[in-house]
C-alpha cells in the first residue's frame, strides 16, 4: 500500500471510530450485564476508577441521565473531553488549529485521573461502586 492510501485510510478511521463507538453504545443494552473485561476488576473483584463508564455512556445516549450518573458520576466530564478531543483532532488534521501544549494536555490528564480516583474512593467509602 502506498503512503497516500494509508494516510487516507487513517483519516477515515479518525472520523469513523467515534461514530462506530456511539452506534455500539446505542445498540448495547447497559442493563444486559456483558462480560467483565476490566483487568483491575478481574484481578481484584472490585470496580476500578473507570468501572461503570461504558454503561453510563449507554444510559446517557438513551437520555437516561439519572442512571448515567448513578453508573458513573463523571460520565459528563469524560463525554465532553472525548467529544472535544475528537473535534480538536479533526480540526488539527485539517490545519485549522495548532497543537495543544504538552503542559495543558498533561494538566487535563492529571486532573481527570485525580477526579476519577477521588470519585472512586468516595464511592467505595459509601458503598456505591458499580457491580463488576
Amino acid at each position: 500500500m502506498t503512503s497516500d492510501l494509508l494516510s487516507g485510510l487513517r483519516r477515515k478511521i479518525v472520523f469513523a471510530a467515534p461514530l462506530i463507538a456511539v452506534l455500539g453504545l446505542a445498540a448495547a443494552d447497559p442493563e444486559a450485564g456483558g462480560p467483565t473485561i476490566c483487568p483491575f476488576a478481574l484481578a481484584t473483584g472490585s470496580a476500578c476508577p473507570g468501572c461503570g463508564m461504558t454503561r453510563a455512556a449507554g444510559y446517557l445516549l438513551r437520555g437516561d441521565l439519572a442512571s448515567a450518573v448513578t453508573m458513573h458520576p463523571l460520565v459528563f466530564l469524560i463525554g465532553i473531553q472525548a467529544i472535544a478531543g475528537w473535534g480538536w483532532l479533526v480540526l488539527r488534521r485539517n490545519g485549522r488549529v495548532q497543537a495543544l501544549s504538552s503542559r495543558l494536555v498533561t494538566a487535563i490528564l492529571v486532573g481527570t485521573a485525580v477526579s476519577l480516583f477521588a470519585v472512586w474512593i468516595l464511592r467505595a467509602w459509601v458503598g456505591l461502586l458499580p457491580p463488576v
